[in-house]
């Protein structure tokens, strides 16, 4: 199945029906990778997006509890292959940072607000492209399935359907309760609560039977 194309970036209406569109033929499945930040873990799914750029779903090896993440393959790298934009996109994200600064401190220039836009679509770019994976996954969600954090918590979804974005349509809370093997050690009063979903690229995932 075709991915749509993206029109300059803008999300709308890619956001609002989310899809899967699994690339079963990738080089990068199942390869042992470093992240944006030289974490490692391993490749298990990779899916087309349309803002130009795939992402791969990462089991992600924790000293304490494994966990899943999702990643732009263009900022994976392995011991032979270095990541074809993840120096790139950590300059432009830093860059980005002390231009945010400058308006925060009233500094700012008609210059420094047209680098902003500038710098921030090549930066959405990938952010989107994990947002829309993300919830894809997560409107797949059923009463039963278990979800993980992205610290490895793991959860079992009570309910799905708490509430939904008024905008987008994608849910943004969950009724979960957590696996007997993880309620002494988050503490929760009970082992339920009703969990808020940030929408950011990490966070709440489908464990897919891979942790």
């Amino acid at each position: 199945m075709p991915v749509p194309p993206n029109d300059d970036l803008d999300p709308y209406p890619h956001f609002t029906q989310p899809q899967l569109h699994p690339v079963a033929d990738s080089p990068w499945l199942g390869l042992t990778v470093g992240g944006p930040h030289r974490s490692r873990s391993t490749v298990e799914r990779v899916y087309a997006t349309p803002f130009g750029v795939e992402v791969a779903l990462c089991l992600h090896r924790a000293d304490v509890f494994d966990t899943l993440r999702l990643e732009v393959t263009d900022m994976l790298s392995t011991d032979e292959h270095p990541a074809a934009q993840r120096t790139a996109y950590l300059r432009n994200y830093r860059r980005l940072l002390a231009l945010h600064g400058a308006v925060a401190e009233r500094k700012a220039t008609r210059r420094t607000h047209l680098a902003i836009q500038r710098r921030s679509a090549f930066y959405t770019q990938f952010q989107h492209a994990k947002i829309y994976v993300e919830a894809a996954l997560l409107e797949r969600v059923q009463t039963g399935d278990r979800v993980v954090s992205n610290l490895g918590i793991q959860m079992t979804v009570t309910d799905p359907e708490v509430k939904r974005d008024r905008l987008w349509g994608w849910r943004t809370h969950m009724r979960v309760k957590l696996t007997p093997q993880f309620t002494r050690t988050w503490g929760w009063e009970d082992d339920q609560s009703t969990w808020h979903i940030g929408h950011e690229g990490w966070g709440l995932l489908p464990t897919l039977d891979l942790v």
